[in-house]
């Protein structure tokens, strides 16, 4: 009696499955860090300022609040109360302990300057000293027309 061999391949096959499993993260990754940018960044129109100091780099840890035309004030994308920015600036001091935590305002330059004091004042009743706000040069640039 007479045995068939059985032809066996041996090779290489890429299974796709791993691939298309690290695709499809890059895209849920990229699309969260647009989505997180777009909320840290609301469009106002920041003030002009001369002089001023430019950060060598921005600190990992810190917070944008914006301050509206209107005078509202908005952290992560929502609108807060003075009470809910206290607590909100409280609730990241305790949550980064030993931590410089540092506070980025970007206030709209038609928005009255109170508003961005009582951001300030809030800042600074919670131990948070690092407060910056973000401004642009002039159109003509920093020695003016």
């Amino acid at each position: 009696m007479r045995l068939r061999r059985s032809r066996v391949r041996r090779g290489w096959a890429i299974s796709i499955a791993p691939l298309i499993d690290v695709v499809f993260l890059l895209i849920i990754f990229s699309m969260m860090i647009s989505h997180f940018t777009r909320v840290e960044i609301e469009p106002v129109a920041l003030p002009e300022a001369t002089k001023g100091e430019q950060p060598a780099r921005l600190p990992p840890q810190r917070l944008v609040i914006n301050v509206r035309r209107d005078g509202a004030v908005v952290l992560g994308g929502r609108v807060q109360s003075d009470e809910s920015l206290r607590a909100a600036l409280a609730d990241e001091a305790t949550r980064r302990p030993g931590q410089d935590l540092a506070v980025l305002v970007r206030g709209d330059r038609a928005a009255d300057w109170r508003y961005v004091a009582r951001v300030m004042t809030a800042c600074a009743a919670r131990g948070i000293g690092r407060v910056r706000v973000a401004v642009v040069e002039p159109e003509n640039g920093p020695g003016g027309p």
